[in-house]
Protein backbone atom coordinates (compact mmCIF):
# COMPACT_ATOMS: atom_id res chain seq x y z
CA UNK A 1 0.00 0.00 0.00
CA UNK A 2 2.94 2.59 0.88
CA UNK A 3 4.60 1.71 -2.22
CA UNK A 4 1.40 2.68 -4.22
CA UNK A 5 1.12 6.07 -2.90
CA UNK A 6 4.92 6.90 -3.42
CA UNK A 7 4.34 6.00 -6.87
CA UNK A 8 0.62 8.12 -7.36
CA UNK A 9 2.57 11.33 -5.33
CA UNK A 10 5.45 10.21 -7.64
CA UNK A 11 3.28 10.52 -11.04
CA UNK A 12 1.46 13.70 -9.40
CA UNK A 13 4.28 15.10 -9.40
CA UNK A 14 5.81 14.42 -12.37
CA UNK A 15 2.52 15.50 -14.02
CA UNK A 16 2.83 19.25 -12.58
CA UNK A 17 6.23 19.49 -13.85
CA UNK A 18 5.61 18.81 -17.09
CA UNK A 19 2.38 20.98 -17.13
CA UNK A 20 4.49 23.92 -15.51
CA UNK A 21 7.32 23.48 -18.19
CA UNK A 22 4.64 23.97 -21.10
CA UNK A 23 4.17 27.43 -19.83
CA UNK A 24 7.64 29.10 -20.14
CA UNK A 25 7.88 32.71 -20.84
CA UNK A 26 9.04 31.77 -24.00
CA UNK A 27 5.28 30.68 -25.31
CA UNK A 28 4.72 33.36 -28.26
CA UNK A 29 2.20 36.09 -27.61
CA UNK A 30 -1.14 35.72 -29.48
CA UNK A 31 -1.09 38.75 -32.21
CA UNK A 32 -4.22 40.85 -32.34
CA UNK A 33 -6.30 40.88 -35.38
CA UNK A 34 -5.98 43.33 -37.74
CA UNK A 35 -7.34 44.11 -40.48
CA UNK A 36 -5.27 43.76 -43.87
CA UNK A 37 -4.84 45.93 -46.74
CA UNK A 38 -2.87 46.45 -49.50
CA UNK A 39 -2.84 50.18 -50.40
CA UNK A 40 -4.48 53.15 -48.80
CA UNK A 41 -6.02 56.10 -50.58
CA UNK A 42 -6.28 59.45 -48.71
CA UNK A 43 -8.51 62.06 -50.54
CA UNK A 44 -8.51 65.90 -49.95
CA UNK A 45 -11.82 66.71 -50.59
CA UNK A 46 -11.76 70.67 -51.39
CA UNK A 47 -14.50 72.76 -50.26
CA UNK A 48 -15.52 75.12 -47.55
CA UNK A 49 -16.54 75.23 -44.01
CA UNK A 50 -19.03 77.84 -42.48
CA UNK A 51 -21.76 77.42 -39.41
CA UNK A 52 -20.62 73.93 -38.77
CA UNK A 53 -21.53 72.88 -42.54
CA UNK A 54 -19.05 71.60 -45.32
CA UNK A 55 -19.75 72.52 -48.15
CA UNK A 56 -17.58 70.71 -51.48
CA UNK A 57 -16.09 71.41 -54.44
CA UNK A 58 -15.54 69.93 -57.67
CA UNK A 59 -11.66 69.91 -56.80
CA UNK A 60 -9.82 66.96 -55.13
CA UNK A 61 -6.74 65.46 -54.16
CA UNK A 62 -6.03 61.68 -54.07
CA UNK A 63 -2.62 60.40 -52.67
CA UNK A 64 -2.61 56.50 -53.23
CA UNK A 65 -0.14 54.49 -50.67
CA UNK A 66 1.51 51.12 -51.65
CA UNK A 67 1.90 48.97 -48.25
CA UNK A 68 4.60 49.63 -47.76
CA UNK A 69 3.89 53.36 -47.47
CA UNK A 70 4.99 54.79 -50.76
CA UNK A 71 2.91 57.83 -51.25
CA UNK A 72 1.87 59.12 -54.87
CA UNK A 73 2.02 61.96 -55.15
CA UNK A 74 5.17 62.23 -52.84
CA UNK A 75 3.86 65.83 -51.32
CA UNK A 76 0.71 67.69 -51.54
CA UNK A 77 0.19 71.51 -50.78
CA UNK A 78 -3.07 72.71 -48.61
CA UNK A 79 -4.29 76.43 -48.92
CA UNK A 80 -4.51 78.38 -45.77
CA UNK A 81 -7.57 79.35 -44.36
CA UNK A 82 -9.16 75.95 -46.47
CA UNK A 83 -10.91 73.41 -44.90
CA UNK A 84 -10.56 69.69 -46.86
CA UNK A 85 -12.98 66.68 -46.45
CA UNK A 86 -10.13 63.86 -45.62
CA UNK A 87 -11.27 60.81 -46.45
CA UNK A 88 -9.07 57.51 -45.85
CA UNK A 89 -9.80 54.41 -47.68
CA UNK A 90 -8.29 51.21 -47.15
CA UNK A 91 -8.10 48.52 -49.74
CA UNK A 92 -7.30 44.84 -50.15
CA UNK A 93 -6.92 44.07 -53.96
CA UNK A 94 -8.70 47.35 -54.80
CA UNK A 95 -11.74 46.54 -52.29
CA UNK A 96 -12.21 49.15 -50.20
CA UNK A 97 -12.08 47.37 -46.20
CA UNK A 98 -13.24 50.44 -44.26
CA UNK A 99 -16.86 48.38 -43.55
CA UNK A 100 -14.47 46.17 -41.22
CA UNK A 101 -13.07 49.36 -39.46
CA UNK A 102 -16.16 50.65 -38.71
CA UNK A 103 -17.67 47.44 -37.18
CA UNK A 104 -15.40 47.54 -34.81
CA UNK A 105 -15.86 51.82 -34.40
CA UNK A 106 -15.03 51.42 -30.74
CA UNK A 107 -11.54 49.48 -31.44
CA UNK A 108 -10.25 51.93 -34.23
CA UNK A 109 -9.17 55.14 -34.03
CA UNK A 110 -6.82 57.18 -36.44
CA UNK A 111 -4.59 60.37 -35.16
CA UNK A 112 -2.82 62.43 -37.26
CA UNK A 113 0.57 64.00 -36.16
CA UNK A 114 3.41 65.66 -37.01
CA UNK A 115 1.86 69.56 -38.05
CA UNK A 116 3.58 72.19 -36.42
CA UNK A 117 1.06 73.45 -33.41
CA UNK A 118 -1.91 75.34 -34.94
CA UNK A 119 -1.40 74.44 -38.31
CA UNK A 120 -4.05 72.43 -38.56
CA UNK A 121 -7.60 71.50 -36.65
CA UNK A 122 -9.46 68.54 -37.29
CA UNK A 123 -13.11 67.16 -36.64
CA UNK A 124 -14.06 63.45 -36.74
CA UNK A 125 -17.26 63.08 -39.36
CA UNK A 126 -17.59 59.58 -37.80
CA UNK A 127 -17.59 57.67 -34.90
CA UNK A 128 -13.82 59.00 -33.53
CA UNK A 129 -12.86 56.75 -35.92
CA UNK A 130 -11.30 59.58 -38.58
CA UNK A 131 -11.99 57.19 -42.02
CA UNK A 132 -13.84 61.20 -42.95
CA UNK A 133 -12.90 64.01 -41.22
CA UNK A 134 -12.63 67.82 -41.99
CA UNK A 135 -9.18 69.24 -41.68
CA UNK A 136 -8.88 72.84 -41.83
CA UNK A 137 -5.59 74.35 -42.62
CA UNK A 138 -5.49 77.60 -40.12
CA UNK A 139 -1.67 78.75 -41.16
CA UNK A 140 0.92 78.38 -43.60
CA UNK A 141 4.19 76.74 -43.41
CA UNK A 142 7.79 78.18 -44.35
CA UNK A 143 8.41 74.50 -45.81
CA UNK A 144 6.60 71.13 -45.96
CA UNK A 145 6.49 68.67 -42.76
CA UNK A 146 5.43 64.80 -42.49
CA UNK A 147 1.89 64.55 -41.94
CA UNK A 148 1.29 60.89 -40.33
CA UNK A 149 -1.90 59.17 -40.60
CA UNK A 150 -1.79 56.56 -37.85
CA UNK A 151 -4.13 54.23 -37.33
CA UNK A 152 -4.73 52.17 -33.82
CA UNK A 153 -6.75 48.71 -33.42
CA UNK A 154 -8.18 47.42 -29.94
CA UNK A 155 -7.51 50.77 -28.20
CA UNK A 156 -9.19 52.34 -24.92
CA UNK A 157 -11.15 54.89 -27.04
CA UNK A 158 -12.04 56.46 -23.50
CA UNK A 159 -8.44 56.63 -22.35
CA UNK A 160 -7.34 60.47 -21.73
CA UNK A 161 -4.61 60.26 -24.51
CA UNK A 162 -7.25 59.55 -27.19
CA UNK A 163 -9.50 62.24 -26.58
CA UNK A 164 -7.09 64.35 -29.15
CA UNK A 165 -7.00 63.61 -33.30
CA UNK A 166 -3.34 64.90 -32.92
CA UNK A 167 -2.19 62.92 -29.68
CA UNK A 168 1.48 62.39 -29.33
CA UNK A 169 0.50 60.04 -26.05
CA UNK A 170 -1.74 57.71 -27.81
CA UNK A 171 0.06 54.63 -26.92
CA UNK A 172 -0.87 54.99 -23.37
CA UNK A 173 -4.61 54.45 -24.87
CA UNK A 174 -3.00 51.18 -25.95
CA UNK A 175 -3.67 49.10 -28.61
CA UNK A 176 -1.21 48.56 -31.98
CA UNK A 177 -0.66 49.89 -34.65
CA UNK A 178 -2.80 49.48 -38.22
CA UNK A 179 -1.31 51.59 -40.40
CA UNK A 180 1.52 54.11 -40.18
CA UNK A 181 2.33 56.18 -43.30
CA UNK A 182 3.80 59.75 -43.87
CA UNK A 183 2.79 62.06 -46.35
CA UNK A 184 4.97 65.90 -46.95
CA UNK A 185 2.30 68.41 -46.93
CA UNK A 186 2.55 72.29 -47.08
CA UNK A 187 0.49 74.75 -46.64
CA UNK A 188 0.34 77.70 -48.75
CA UNK A 189 -0.86 81.40 -48.36
CA UNK A 190 -3.91 82.05 -49.11
CA UNK A 191 -4.00 83.96 -52.29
Amino acid sequence: MKKNQIVSIAAIALLLIVSFASCSKNDPVPELDQEEYNSVQVTFEHGSYANNVFTPSDEETVVTFTKDGTPTPAAINLTEGETYRMKINLLLNDESINDEIIEEADEHQFFFLGSPTGVFDYKYEDDQIGLTGLLSALKPTDEAFNFQILLRHALNKDHAAAQSWNSTQYVEAGGADDLNIKLKIQVIPAN
